[in-house]
């Protein structure tokens, strides 16, 4: 009764103090408005934010930096990096735990490194993989992918991200010295600083992620970089938009500077000292929501969960196919990833 009471006193002075009443509907209003802000934000979200995916960009400029995946705005490898990318590939054989060649028992690890985004990825690129006849039975699936592994904890080698991968190679029935080919897609988290400085952030990360597999993994001759999905529909800062387009300047200034010979990065035994694997673009998975690129890649809102950030099991599924396709046909991977018979 004193509750009641209470509310029958608020409610008379707000009808004997009109202002009261607009006071309250402003209140009613504010919250709504945050509501309204919220559901837009999820259920809406950012069909297209206007800016152009690399692979269209090409020779074209973003904020002074040139597009497409490789030096001079070109899509398609250079052709010594290429050549280069095809004797590995051919190389690639399968090993015993010890790493010595043996064709008839051994094994390809073929290993994904990165965050969650990755790790549900993957898992469904697992279970799509039953559908290829031509894989080569060699080859050993694993994904080492993480939740809430950001590049900044994997480019720390103590971080337990190494423990876990450890553990996730074992289970698969490899040793270190069978993994030979690792797709590493990865994203600082909350990297909100201005372009350029969040890509260089993100390749500093990236160049310090491969030292570390270089060290734990002696035959690793491959490592294939995709950036970020698109991530106009994304209602936290973890990685929105512009920084979602721009994390795919870190892979290709990374991949650049192994092309020109940076100090740290080669991969040729025949140039001097192995420091790294050879890397190249793998699937590039960045569109512009639904205007789409021009190979005709589209991010709807239903491809992603409900952060924005995540992809949905739809978004999942069209990743996966997306490194399908790459593997399948990329002449760096076919050697290995399918087998004999298939590639004659």
């Amino acid at each position: 009764m004193e509750v009641a009471s209470k509310a029958t006193k608020t409610t008379r002075l707000i009808i004997k103090r009109p202002f009261l009443w607009l006071i309250f509907i402003m209140v009613l209003a504010v919250a709504g408005g945050l509501v309204y802000r919220e559901l837009t934000a999820v259920h809406l979200g950012q069909a297209s934010v206007g800016l152009t995916p690399l692979t269209d960009l090409g020779r074209g400029t973003y904020h002074g930096a040139q597009g497409g995946l490789y030096p001079g705005g070109s899509n398609e490898r250079p052709s010594a990096h290429e050549a280069a990318g095809i004797k590995i590939a051919q190389e690639i054989r399968p090993l015993a735990s010890d790493g010595s060649v043996d064709e008839q028992n051994g094994k390809i690890g073929f290993v994904a490194v990165g965050m969650s985004n990755t790790m549900m990825e993957f898992a469904v690129f697992l279970e799509q993989s039953d559908q290829i006849p031509q894989l080569n039975p060699a080859v050993v699936l694993v994904n080492g992918a993480e939740m809430h592994k950001a590049s900044q904890f994997v480019a720390d080698p103590t971080d337990d991200y190494w423990a876990t991968l450890d553990e996730r190679i074992t289970t698969a029935g490899l040793s270190d010295a069978q993994v030979q080919v690792v797709w590493l897609k990865e994203a600082r988290a909350s990297n909100n600083l201005p372009f350029p400085l969040d890509a260089l952030l993100l390749k500093a990360d990236l160049r310090e992620i491969i030292e570390n597999l270089s060290a734990k993994f002696p035959n690793l001759k491959m490592v294939y970089l995709s950036s970020r999905t698109y991530g106009g529909y994304a209602t936290t800062d973890l990685s929105p938009e512009p920084h979602a387009y721009q994390s795919a300047f870190a892979v290709k200034w990374l991949i650049e500077d192994q092309i020109e010979g940076k100090v740290g990065l080669n991969y040729d035994p025949n140039q001097g000292t192995v420091y790294a694997p050879w890397l190249s673009w793998g699937p590039y998975l960045w569109a512009d929501g639904v205007a789409g690129e021009a190979t005709g890649i589209v991010w709807e809102q239903s491809d992603f969960s409900y952060d924005g950030t995540h992809t949905s099991p739809a978004g999942r599924a069209k990743v996966a196919g997306l490194l399908h396709h790459f593997l399948r046909t990329d002449v760096t991977a076919v050697p290995w990833f399918l087998t004999l018979e298939s590639v004659q």
